[in-house]
């Protein structure tokens, strides 16, 4: 085993000549404590804390077979040797004891390039290349194989506390490459390879027993050992031993920022406090999305519930605009008949006025005949013989001049009638009467035709009324259900029913039990014709069976029935994708669910076929237009029916659109009735003219000759009568006087039997108006015998008030009741018709906003469809949300949000600010300890921080102020927006779809509170506190200058991470306590100048630290007087490092001997 003669260590030598404490007027603990050569003289020159006593390495590198130990004796110590002999190998061996591995840069003083050298080669002992088998590539050669152990022990010492620490790494290689396997161990006590890791074989697990047992703390992670080692060392960070492995190879400052943030200040472990911040986020997300997710479908639900009240409006509309219609004619002929009472009570007292007059004028005309018989006497006794027989001609003639005229005026119109010309005489007479038989039989060819059109239109309306019963009857069927099942099947069924006392509901017809699938409505026409039959088909029960088969067969059913019999149970069968069984929902919660299933699955399995190619290629298919293909080639397609007809479908349990239909269709037939009775009214005012035609023909075929209509002769007769009797009147003026009186009396009488005519005219005429009346009075009776008016008071109003605009402010009479009828009808109509299309669209809108919501929301809609008879349950939803679910939700959130969420994100704001302050603590306490140590002459150097102008760090301390702090007014709109910010700031931490590593970084950035401050350093007059020079960096500092600011920050940075003052470590003296005191420089002093080297050892030796210097030959010059032992390492051959201890005083006698 190498290894040098073990000597106590030399005390170091005292610099400067510098007696008593190093003291300024700042006189902080913590320079007290470092600083100050008199607190160890007091106790007898024993050097404070823990130091490294002595190195021990086993298969390290190219130290190979056997220990190499190197003796530091606790004392400052140099080693050295020639490049490439092996010197940053034993760094890197210390630098393993005290980092873990993944942390270290092996060799990196010696300027070795990242990745050249790992834990691996070390334990291998790779110490060279070699080429290939093929001469492809090199590959390193390994002193060992795998299985062999390396060790590495650290023994320290605290001569003060008298208490030994022994730290090792045990490795061993299982494989060619990767990492080697490893142990950790610490030990409260003086340990060695020799005694304490040999006598076990080559198992590892043999020397951790032997180790465990004899009380050793042996980890198998570094995380634990370091924690174990570093609560030993009186060590509180992490950054301690970072520091530690960064004085190796540190030479300058480049930027005093990420120095101090690296080496002075602790960072901080806020994964833990964002990962909870997340966390909490991710429950206020949840309620936020239960808050949106609630507004939304109170968003989807209120129009439905709109839609739906809207379109109950419109139908209470429309029943109301039916039955103003359905009692028009009640209303219309209920008012005729009052106002028919009131005219025949008029007429009543109108005829019994017009007899009294008749009575008394008849008493007045019997008196004046009485006279006018007296007149008559005289003048026949006063010779008026003559004259009475010339008035007896006169009045004869004149009677038959009358009638002839009267026949003549009759004929003539008759005859312009019939397009014959006025009979003047006897020449046109006979004109016309050889035209008689040629109008005659045209009057009875047109009579014939009209027969036949009246014929035919009779038939039509009798068809149309009947078509209109039907369909009134399956509205009133349809209003009072909810399938569409045809009136004559429910029929059958209620009479079953009756018979055989089972419930309607117990024996459902197909149809009533099925429906086509929202989506698919492309394919309800063509679903509807082929499930027609089977829809039609009558469920039985098993338990029902008998007596349904029993009434059936002994009742004339007066139409076909199919029933099936339902077994037990049945295994339904899946319906395959694409058919028509899949296209098929059956309604929840029906028993006959699975036997549909397995009845749909099994026989309408064809493949609904989007085009012909399709079609001709499965064995059993169906086209949207209807097409049927199945077994053993046969085909059919049924267009008797339109498809898309409405009124023929039969499957579902909602019938809006079937009623709509037959509203329509019961529409177009009334219009079409509407049109019959206008037409045949056209064809009977027709067929009454040809009457009125054949009789003026039988009026011109009776006069058989024209002397029954020439009434000129016998007026010229009259004329020579009336000259004979002026001449007898003028013989005799008695008779003159006679006849005067007479004339007068005659004229009188004729006065009041004029009179009389009229007076009984006008009493005909009231007869006739009193029974017709009377007729009217029967007819309104008979109609509201059938048909009563309502007691619907509201009904009866809208009426009236429909029938005043028809009026146009004129009154109401038993004569125009029938026309405003017609016109408050016809308003009323286009009324209906327009709320039907209004109704239809308000369905369809109500109905595609309850399938959105049940496309959007399917869980929440399980046993709800999209039909109107399914509003009353969105309402019943919506009234859940907005009543309970939405208020809870923005509770649950408001809750979550200001209780949870902006509670960690204060607590975490706290916390940040509470490291920003304890960081400038920090750098106050750092400045106290570089305050005690003299920089330049009168001047020390003062650490310096700012606020940060990183814009992101700036922006993230701006936005979580603004989380934490204020509010807007409103409660609800300030929850909003605290989300939203928080929302922003969490998304970032937890990393943005695209943007993950972009996010980490930046969150690793802004939760670092060093990342806030920028650093950098005031070189100060010490008695005055004036400033003497200021920097970020040692740019543009000579080398000698950049090493001696390196080494002055650095001086403080491992006082503060050492615990050397009060404000870390174990009390106010850390040299009577737990303190660290062991550091490593690498050749950063061979590179420097002899003058700054010479201050860092001042330095490091007035701060009571234990060195070892490692560095070239040329530079022991300048480090002899601060070192006690001195290591020399030597690699002759390359693969095998030999290391050798002597005292300071033998290295110079050696060099002595060998000429310097």
């Amino acid at each position: 085993m190498a290894g040098g003669v073990r000597r106590p260590a030399g005390r170091l030598p005292r610099i400067g000549g510098r007696g008593g404490k190093v003291t300024a007027d700042l006189g902080a603990d913590l320079q007290e404590s470092l600083f100050s050569l008199d607190d160890t003289a007091a106790d007898g020159g024993t050097p404070p804390g823990f130091r490294l006593h002595r190195l021990e390495l086993l298969n390290w590198g190219t130290f190979h077979q056997g220990v190499r130990t190197f003796r530091l004796d606790g004392a400052n110590s140099l080693l050295t040797g020639d490049i490439g002999s092996g010197k940053s190998t034993v760094v890197d061996a210390i630098t393993t004891l005290l980092l873990p591995a993944h942390k270290i840069e092996y060799n990196k003083a010696a300027g070795a390039q990242k990745k050249e050298r790992s834990l691996m080669s070390y334990v291998r002992g790779f110490h060279k290349s070699a080429r290939s088998t093929g001469g492809e590539y090199s590959r390193p050669v390994a002193l060992r194989g795998t299985g062999q152990l390396t060790v590495v022990l650290g023994v320290f010492h605290n001569a003060v506390l008298g208490k030994w620490v022994t730290l090792g790494i045990t490795l061993w290689a299982t494989q060619e490459a990767g990492q080697p396997s490893r142990f950790y161990s610490l030990a409260e006590a003086e340990q060695s390879i020799a005694a304490d890791f040999s006598n076990f074989g080559q198992d590892p697990l043999k020397l951790k027993k032997k180790l465990r047992a004899a009380g050793v703390d042996v980890r198998d992670a570094f995380e634990p050992y370091a924690a174990a080692f570093k609560r030993q060392f009186g060590i509180s960070g992490n950054q301690a031993m970072e520091l530690f492995h960064r004085t190796v190879s540190m030479k300058q400052v480049e930027n005093i920022t990420s120095f101090v943030r690296s080496n002075m200040l602790e960072e901080d472990d806020v994964a833990a406090r964002i990962t909870n911040l997340i966390h909490h986020f991710d429950d206020l997300k949840k309620a936020h999305d239960a808050v949106l997710r609630a507004k939304d479908q109170i968003s989807l639900l209120s129009p439905v519930k709109e839609g739906a009240a809207q379109h109950a409006k419109l139908t209470a509309e429309d029943g109301l605009a039916r039955k103003q219609r359905d009692q028009l004619h009640p209303w219309f002929t209920d008012r005729k008949l009052q106002l028919s009472l009131e005219h025949q009570a008029e007429l009543e007292r109108t005829g019994t006025r017009l007899q009294e007059d008749a009575a008394q004028l008849n008493d007045e005309i019997k008196q004046l005949r009485r006279d006018l018989a007296g007149v008559e006497e005289d003048i026949r006794t006063n010779g008026g013989g003559r004259l009475a027989a010339i008035d007896a001609d006169l009045s004869r003639l004149a009677a038959e001049s009358a009638a002839q005229r009267q026949r003549f005026e009759t004929y003539a119109a008759a005859a312009a009638d019939l397009g014959l010309q006025p009979p003047e005489d006897r020449v046109l007479f006979d004109a016309n009467k050889a035209r008689l038989a040629g109008v005659e039989q045209d009057l009875a060819r047109g009579s014939d035709n009209l027969q036949d059109r009246r014929t035919e239109l009779t038939m039509t309306r009798t068809v149309l009324t009947s078509q209109a019963a039907d369909i009134a009857a399956e509205l009133t069927s349809l209003q009072a259900r909810r399938n569409l099942i045809p009136l004559p099947q429910l029929d059958i069924r209620r009479r079953l029913c009756e018979g055989t006392g089972i419930k309607d509901a117990e024996l459902p017809y197909v149809g009533e039990l099925l429906r086509v699938r929202d989506g698919e409505a492309a394919w309800e026409g063509a679903a509807e014709r082929t499930l027609h039959g089977f829809a039609l088909s009558l469920l039985v029960p098993a338990e029902h069976y008998a007596a349904v088969s029993s009434w059936v067969d002994s009742n004339n059913l007066r139409g076909r029935l199919v029933y099936l019999r339902i077994g037990e149970s049945y295994t339904p069968r899946a319906a395959e994708p694409g058919t028509l069984a899949a296209k098929i929902a059956i309604k929840q919660g029906t028993p006959f669910r699975d036997f549909l299933q397995d009845e749909l699955s099994a026989r309408f399995d064809y493949f609904c076929c989007e085009n012909m190619a399709d079609f001709r290629r499965y064995p059993k298919a169906l086209t949207a237009n209807g097409q049927l293909k199945g077994g053993r080639g046969r085909h059919e397609k049924d267009d008797r029916k339109d498809l898309a007809d409405r009124r023929n479908y039969v499957l579902g349990w909602d019938n809006h659109d079937k009623m709509a239909r037959f509203r329509a269709e019961q529409d177009e037939v009334q219009g079409r009735l509407k049109v019959l009775a206008t037409e045949l009214g056209k064809v009977n005012d027709q067929l009454g003219t040809l009457g009125r035609q054949n009789r003026q023909l039988g009026i011109v075929g009776s006069v058989r000759d024209f002397g029954e209509i020439g009434w000129q002769l016998t007026a010229r007769r009259i004329e020579d009568l009336k000259a004979e009797k002026r001449e007898l009147e003028s013989a005799s003026d008695v008779l003159q006087q006679l006849m005067a009186k007479q004339a007068q009396v005659t004229q009188e009488l004729g006065r009041l039997e004029d009179k009389a005519v009229k007076l009984q005219q006008r009493l005909g005429a009231n007869e006739k108006d009193a029974r017709d009346i009377a007729e009217a009075i029967e007819e309104c009776r008979a109609v509201l015998a059938e048909t009563p008016v309502t007691d619907d008071a509201v009904v009866l109003a809208a009426v009236g008030r429909l029938t005043q605009p028809a009026l146009g402010g004129k009154p109401l009479t038993y004569r125009n009741t029938g026309t405003v009828e017609s016109t408050v009808r016809s308003g009323l109509t286009d009324t209906i018709d327009a709320l039907a299309k209004r109704i239809a669209r308000a369905a369809e809108s109500t109905i595609r906003q309850m399938a959105d919501f049940r496309n959007k929301y399917p869980n929440e809609t399980t046993d709800i469809d999209a039909s109107l008879e399914a509003a009353p349950d969105y309402n019943r939803l919506l009234e859940q949300l907005e009543s309970n679910d939405l208020p809870r939700f923005e509770a649950r959130f408001k809750e979550s949000l200001n209780q949870n969420t902006i509670h960690e994100v204060v607590a975490f704001n706290a916390f940040l600010d509470s490291r920003r302050q304890d960081i400038m603590n920090r750098i106050s306490e750092i400045n106290q300890s570089l305050a005690g140590i003299p920089y330049n002459t009168g001047r020390h150097i003062q650490l310096e921080h700012q606020a940060t102008s990183d814009q992101d760090v700036r922006e993230f301390g701006s936005d979580l102020r603004a989380c934490s702090e204020g509010t807007i007014g409103d409660e609800d709109q300030y929850s909003e927006q605290k989300y939203l910010q928080v929302e922003r700031l969490i998304e970032r931490f937890r990393g943005r779809d695209g943007l993950t590593t972009l996010d980490e970084r930046w969150t690793a950035k802004v939760t670092d509170v060093r990342n806030w401050f920028t650093f950098s350093a005031s070189e100060k007059w010490t008695e005055t506190g004036e400033e003497y020079e200021h920097f970020t960096d040692s740019g543009g500092k000579s080398g000698g200058q950049k090493e001696k600011l390196a080494y002055t920050i650095l001086a403080a940075a491992l006082a503060f991470q050492f615990g050397l003052g009060s404000g870390k470590g174990a009390g106010r003296n850390a040299g009577g306590g737990r303190s660290f005191r062991f550091v490593v420089i690498d050749e950063a002093f061979g590179r420097g100048s002899d003058e700054s080297a010479r201050y860092g050892l001042e330095l490091f030796q007035r701060m009571q630290l234990q060195l070892l210097i490692v560095t070239p030959l040329q530079k022991i010059h300048v480090i002899e007087p601060f070192v006690s032992h001195v290591g020399f390492v030597a690699n002759t051959s390359g693969d095998d490092s030999q290391l050798r201890n002597m005292t300071i005083q033998e290295y110079r006698e050696e060099k002595d001997r060998r000429g310097g």
